[in-house]
């Protein structure tokens, strides 16, 4: 390991998606025991930067608004190239002493390739860091093997969330006003950004009916998955359920998962969220690998229907449908593996 003076400059980079950039979190724990009196920057993405809002580990945040660049940029040139013209200068502010790119695609390497780093890490395959690639290992622990290039042990590789009682407050109010107060709160997160990972939305209801009558039901997603979500929970009595999606900010929805005695979900952020702030937890995988993405906690269950089903990664169609398969019998003996009793 070389050796390095005691106050340092460290650059962390990671911008997409979510849920990766809340395992990035137990890089940074990792970081910063390592080195504790380091001070820390984090450029991320603009939509993900409420993760790293109240984390101890994190002295100084900036954003990169790469979703408007990607959607925007040939409306808008001028203003693209400005963005990139400020987010180098901002990140060139500071000499540091490491740089981690924890991502590693073209549009977080040009970062750390412009960063005034004496070295320079980075998850892939570049030739001007020091690069580590695994992508058959869990998410975390490829992370970890990154770090592991600078000296750094990743230790329990444990996510860490922060939640202000301002967020958790404004949550106990919201599941007063649907009628959940003293009932054992189950969230289900039925979408995600790939059709393929969806569990048919239809077989949620069927599961909530088959809780037991102290628990109540709240759905949660994005404000694009509003409509689908509400038609899904009218279906249950108001007594049983309802739903938040759409309603809540990315903080809250962390308060959320935080006050659920369990939570269902596919492949998608609130399964990283309930591990992290260590949440039963049932996840339903269709067409990704549970070994590379899925929870690693005691109070996990992951349902697959198919043993043989091949994680083929598609997005939009897979002609096996796998996660069609899995029945509300098969969930409903997961959840109640997880969801302790009153």
């Amino acid at each position: 390991m070389t050796e390095l003076r005691a106050s340092m400059n460290i650059l962390v980079i990671k911008q997409t998606s979510l849920g990766d950039v809340v395992h990035a979190t137990a890089a940074l724990r990792a970081i910063r025991r390592a080195h504790p009196d380091a001070h820390i920057t984090v450029l991320t993405s603009t939509s993900a930067r409420d993760v790293f809002r109240h984390n101890p580990d994190v002295d100084l945040l900036l954003a990169f608004d790469r979703y408007r660049v990607k959607s925007h940029w040939w409306r808008q040139p001028s203003w693209t190239l400005a963005h990139f013209r400020e987010t180098f200068r901002a990140v060139r502010k500071r000499h540091y002493d490491l740089a981690f790119d924890l991502q590693g695609s073209w549009k977080t390497v040009i970062f750390l390739w412009a960063a005034r780093a004496r070295v320079r890490f980075v998850k892939g395959r570049w030739w001007f860091a020091r690069k580590f690639r695994q992508p058959q290992l869990h998410a975390l622990a490829e992370m970890a093997g990154v770090l592991a290039l600078a000296g750094i042990e990743a230790g329990s590789q444990q996510m860490t969330l922060c939640i202000s009682t301002a967020e958790e407050a404004a949550v106990t109010a919201r599941l007063e006003a649907l009628g959940a107060a003293a009932r054992r709160l189950v969230v289900f997160c039925p979408l995600t950004r790939w059709p393929t990972k969806n569990w048919p939305i239809d077989r949620f209801v069927g599961l909530a009916a088959k809780l037991p009558a102290d628990c109540f039901v709240v759905f949660a997603g994005v404000e694009a998955d509003r409509a689908a979500i509400a038609g899904a929970s009218a279906k249950l009595p108001s007594a049983r359920g309802g739903s938040l999606a759409g309603e809540l900010s990315l903080l809250e929805f962390f308060a959320l998962i935080h006050q659920a005695d369990a939570v269902v979900t596919g492949d998608s952020l609130a399964l990283h969220v309930a591990q992290a702030l260590h949440r039963p937890l049932v996840a339903l995988f269709g067409p990704t690998d549970e070994g590379r993405v899925g929870p690693r906690g005691e109070d996990s269950v992951v349902v697959r229907a198919r043993v043989d089903c091949r994680r083929c990664y598609r997005r939009r169609h897979c002609p096996r449908n796998c996660i069609d398969r899995v029945s509300v019998d098969q969930v409903a003996g997961a959840l109640a593996r997880v969801l302790h009793p009153a």
